[in-house]
């Protein structure tokens, strides 16, 4: 008895499910699909416990996929990382501050472009990430958070003096500090001790109008002149607003006992002083400003792929799933009590008093290139103690510190 076509696409779809199951199963040798494990090693500075959730994650969701994490030193991470690539035994992934990119990119893997692109990375994040993990139109690391550089007062010191609000600007800081006097903020001194005393120069120069690099890339201050005045002015004794010593104790533990009203930091600084004495009342605005366009300095740090690695493309695509999915980004933020880097979630934390101002200003965030960021720091230092020092002036300092950086 013929079979009818009904019959015949019975037997053939049984057929298939047979196959199917004997090829699933490794009956039929050679069809049994090979699920490719990979590792993946990160390095960095963090607390392991701000990765175990985020590793065993990512784990469930990719089961082929074994993310490891493992902390070196904080306070000498740099070395312990190129010790470890120079050997050949680094990691698929590790941490870069953000002015890493000049002095580090050549061991550094870029983001496959179906992966992130620069443009896609322009749409999700500040301006400075561009500036400072892209490159040729490349990505070459994406940010974990952003910290922003900000003014921190004293509640009770202000409560005390009468003064019902923080500054606004720079024009009511300086008239404050000619109030209060000596010991009334840390502005002024070199590195030696004011922890952020670099950052507070730059945000004043780029305030002022320098554009820190010119267009062939070299180290360009011109501009920058009256913001680098504006600065030492504090710390001259002959000055009305004068108000640094530029002795120690430093900025962060003077303000921790509660002897000091006002300092320039960021987050990180709030935190630390907030461990040291939980009994203070710390007050947070965003970063002062010379003209109506908003500019502060950012701190941050993002991830890499190690150009050695044997498995970029895994890495890049972790790297992304971490910093662009805010259901990932903002609890790894979280972790680490700092506020993420993406645009979209800035809002999030307008209600933390202590967050909410540094994460308000991370699109006005912007960043310079420097071959080497502990090199440019130090020269920013000796630039002000030159000029607070009275061995140079303010023209004369920012022409030797292009000539040191412009060197290297």
């Amino acid at each position: 008895m013929p079979l009818n076509r009904q019959s015949l696409a019975i037997g053939g779809f049984v057929l298939l499910l047979v196959f199917g199951v004997l090829v699933g199963t490794g009956v039929i040798p050679g069809f049994k699909k090979t699920v490719v494990k990979t590792e993946i090693a990160i390095w960095g500075f963090d607390s392991p416990n701000a990765w175990t959730e985020i590793t065993s994650g990512y784990h469930s969701a990719n089961p082929a996929i074994t993310v490891t994490y493992t902390q070196l030193s904080p306070n000498d991470y740099e070395n312990l990382l190129l010790n470890g690539l120079a050997t050949g035994n680094g990691p698929d992934i590790f941490m870069i501050r953000n002015a890493w990119l000049p002095k580090h990119g050549n061991k550094l893997a870029p983001a496959p472009a179906d992966i992130v692109s620069a443009a896609q990375a322009d749409t999700l994040f500040p301006a400075a990430v561009i500036q400072d993990f892209t490159a040729g139109g490349a990505v070459y690391a994406l940010p974990l958070y952003m910290d922003t550089l900000g003014l921190v007062y004293n509640k009770d010191i202000f409560d005390a003096k009468g003064i019902a609000l923080p500054p606004s600007n720079w024009l009511s800081f300086q008239e404050l500090v000619r109030k209060l006097g000596k010991g009334s903020a840390a502005i002024g001194g070199s590195n030696r001790t004011m922890q952020n005393a670099s950052d507070i120069l730059v945000a004043l120069m780029m305030q002022a109008g320098a554009p820190m690099v010119d267009a062939s890339g070299r180290t360009s201050f011109r501009g920058g002149e009256d913001g680098l005045a504006f600065y030492a002015k504090f710390a001259d004794p002959t000055s009305a607003y004068y108000v640094w010593d530029n002795r120690l104790p430093s900025d962060i533990e003077r303000f921790a006992r509660g002897t000091l009203p006002m300092m320039f930091g960021y987050h990180a600084d709030v935190a630390a002083i907030r461990r040291a004495n939980p009994a203070l009342r710390v007050g947070v605005v965003p970063m002062l400003q010379l003209t109506g366009i908003p500019l502060t300095i950012p701190s941050y740090a993002g991830l890499a792929v190690w150009s050695q690695s044997r498995n970029q493309a895994v890495a890049w695509a972790f790297i992304r799933d971490l910093t662009t999915i805010p259901d990932n980004a903002i609890p790894y933020a979280n972790s680490i009590d700092e506020p993420s880097a993406l645009r979209a979630t800035a809002g999030a934390y307008a209600n933390d008093p202590y967050i909410g101002p540094f994460a308000s200003q991370i699109l006005a965030a912007r960043s310079w290139p420097r071959a080497d960021e502990s090199v440019a720091q130090a020269t920013l230092s000796t630039m002000i103690e030159a000029v607070t020092g009275g061995t140079a002036s303010a023209s004369q300092a920012i022409q030797e510190a292009e000539n040191r950086l412009n060197g290297l």
